[in-house]
C-alpha cells in the first residue's frame, strides 16, 4: 500500500484520510485505464444523466408524499366516523338492556 503524507517532513495522514486517499486512487486507476487526461466529458454526461434522474425521483417522491397525506386524512376521517357510530350505539345498548 502506498502511504501518502500531506507534505514531506510533516505528520502522515490520519487513518480516515489514508482510506479516502486509497479509495480515490483505486477509483481513478480504474477509470483512467492508463490514460493521462481525466475523462471530463464522460463525467459531465454522467452528472447530467444523474441530475435528471434525481429530479425525476424527487418529483415522484413529492407526489407520493402528497398521496400519503391524503390517505392519512381519509384514515383519520374513517376512524372518526367509526368512533362516532360507536358512541351513538352505546346509549341504545344501555336502553335495550333496561327493557
Amino acid at each position: 500500500m502506498i502511504c501518502y503524507s500531506k507534505d514531506k517532513g510533516k505528520k502522515p495522514l490520519t487513518e480516515t484520510e489514508q482510506i479516502l486517499f486509497t479509495a480515490a486512487r483505486d477509483y481513478l486507476k480504474g477509470v483512467m485505464n492508463s490514460k493521462t487526461a481525466l475523462p471530463l466529458k464522460t463525467w459531465k454526461e454522467e452528472y447530467t444523466k444523474l441530475a435528471a434522474e434525481r429530479k425525476t425521483l424527487n418529483q415522484r417522491y413529492l407526489t407520493l408524499k402528497e398521496e400519503v397525506k391524503e390517505a392519512e386524512k381519509i384514515r383519520k376521517s374513517v376512524y372518526s366516523i367509526l368512533r362516532q357510530e360507536q358512541r351513538e350505539q352505546q346509549p341504545r345498548r344501555a336502553q335495550d338492556m333496561e327493557r
